[in-house]
């Protein structure tokens, strides 16, 4: 009646109440302006309440142009969709397909693992079922340990469930051994876009001169290109240490060796960019500083440097997998301050003091 209102009048009144149930009428018997109209209508009605019944209606109805409007709205807002009503009664499928999504919007991924659990609970004796295929859509691996162990351990739901335990042993092991992560990707090790993921340039340590004296510098910061903007990162885990070496391998960074208090080092450190912290791993077999380190083929190689006892022709490989060191063929000659890179699958080496 409305429809043909429009038809004859040319004009019609559409408000919260009548615009789904006119968008559909007029889907249906292709009146496309007025399809228009209503589309324009409800886009302005989003709200964090409103937005995924509207999203399931657009996808049904296939009109693309709200549903596209609708689905960016509630990813962008989905902490305030996160505690609606309305996202506890969508089906497992749109649900599903609302939480996996890469452009969802939050900080934390523990967000969506609650909502998630209260998805579930919210009719627990039909949709406990499905525990293990939900809990699939939670980047679990980028939760903070101390919260997988305190709280999601602790959850009835998970407990009960084999697969979800799995699920939760798989992203323990992602922060127990990140020297193995290469070899564990997943689509839940792939950070949200809202991560703020980005390649950065860091700043590791260095010495600070204060009137005629320096001192050392145990801070780390990086550089995001994209914004000119510096950030903070967690500090050196040590203090006056100077001539080590660090390099980058996948998403973390590697210092190895140096001298404090005189003593020269074998010890290396990781700085994990995802948890923004610095662990020890395994040592380098031979102490030294103002040595050399890159990385190839995915190893970290450390070369020549300043002993206990003077220069050192020792070269020496780490995989980060195994988390073991391995001594490789020496240089033709005992140098520190030597430059090197790769090209061409070859290490080149270049000048350095001999002294």
């Amino acid at each position: 009646e409305l429809l043909l209102e429009f038809v004859y009048t040319g004009s019609l009144i559409i408000d919260s109440a009548n615009a789904k149930t006119l968008l559909e009428a007029a889907s249906k018997f292709q009146f496309h302006t007025f399809c228009k109209v209503c589309v324009s209508f409800l886009e302005k009605q989003l709200t964090a309440s409103n937005c995924l019944g509207i999203l399931a209606m657009a996808e049904a109805m296939q009109c693309t142009e709200l549903y596209n409007m609708a689905k960016a709205y509630a990813l962008q807002i989905f902490p305030e969709v996160a505690n609606q009503e309305e996202i506890l009664n969508i089906s497992k499928d749109d649900f599903i397909s609302y939480m996996s999504n890469d452009s969802l919007n939050t900080k934390a991924e523990e967000l969506v693992y609650e909502t998630v659990i209260k998805w579930i609970k919210k009719d627990a004796a039909i949709r406990a079922q499905y525990a293990a295929e939900l809990l699939a859509v939670v980047r679990l691996p980028f939760i903070h340990p101390s919260y997988l162990l305190n709280v999601v351990d602790n959850e009835e739901l998970i407990k009960s469930s084999e697969a979800c335990r799995d699920l939760v042993n798989e992203a323990k092991r992602y922060h127990m051994l990140p020297h193995a992560r290469q070899e564990m990707q997943t689509p839940r090790t792939r950070p949200r876009l809202s991560a703020g993921v980005a390649e950065v340039i860091v700043l590791v340590g260095g010495r600070q001169m204060i009137g005629m004296n320096q001192r050392a510098l145990t801070a780390v910061t990086c550089l995001n290109p994209q914004n000119n903007k510096w950030y903070p990162l967690a500090s050196l885990p040590f203090y006056d240490r100077e001539f080590f070496s660090v390099v980058s391998a996948g998403d973390n960074i590697y210092l190895s060796g140096g001298m404090e208090s005189g003593v020269t080092l074998a010890d290396v450190w990781c700085y994990m960019s995802l948890l923004d912290n610095w662990n020890l791993v395994s040592r380098m077999t031979v102490p030294r500083c103002r040595h050399n380190s890159l990385v190839y083929d995915g190893k970290i190689y450390t070369i020549g440097g300043v002993g206990v006892a003077g220069n050192v022709d020792h070269v020496e490989r780490y995989d980060t997998i195994t988390n073991q060191w391995e001594t490789i063929a020496p240089l033709p000659k005992a140098v520190h301050s030597a430059a090197a890179t790769v090209c061409g699958g070859k290490i080149y080496v270049f000048g350095g003091v001999n002294e």
